[in-house]
């Protein structure tokens, strides 16, 4: 299978999902021309999702993609050289994550997500990517965003290592 040039990043607004968004950004501009395609899972049922109350499928879908472009927006700013795209899709966080990433040359996710109840449920959604996802996987802790922390600087470094991804 041939690999694009884009890295999937999972997002659902934990604070070690906003920590992959930066350092998924850092590495596509890095690579030049990698798209970084931004994905968010969610699940259509209102008594989980405040976002599917009162509304169809494809409202709640764009109400949730509004969301994920607002605080990718409000996250990143505008990134020269990176090409952005945002996709919220409905479903199961591990296989939406898995089959976007299918391509992709590396899925890059938090290492814990805001779905508490959900993680007792189903299981880690970071444990399925890594078992089941076809391309390398980079899982990134919340405090690699701290600004000054030695782990972030140690990810920075990792980043701005010339030569392809593999």
């Amino acid at each position: 299978m041939t690999k694009e040039n884009r890295i999937v990043v999972g997002v659902d607004g934990s604070e070690a999902s906003i920590a992959a968004l930066y350092w998924a950004c850092d590495l596509a501009t890095a690579e030049r021309l990698a798209t970084l395609q931004v994905v968010t899972a969610w699940i259509h049922d209102p008594m989980l999702d405040d976002d599917s109350v009162s509304r169809n499928l494809a409202e709640a879908g764009k109400a949730h993609r509004e969301q994920l472009e607002a605080l990718v927006s409000k996250t990143l700013g505008e990134r020269p050289g990176c090409e952005i795209v945002c996709e919220a899709i409905e479903g199961d966080p591990a296989d939406v994550l898995v089959k976007a990433s299918e391509g992709a040359t590396m899925l890059v996710l938090g290492s814990h997500g805001a779905g508490k109840l959900l993680h007792l449920l189903v299981g880690s959604v970071s444990g399925a990517c890594l078992r089941r996802a076809t391309c390398a996987v980079t899982i990134i802790p919340p405090p690699a965003r701290a600004e000054g922390s030695k782990l972030g600087r140690l990810l920075a470094s990792t980043v701005l290592e010339p030569g392809p991804i593999i």
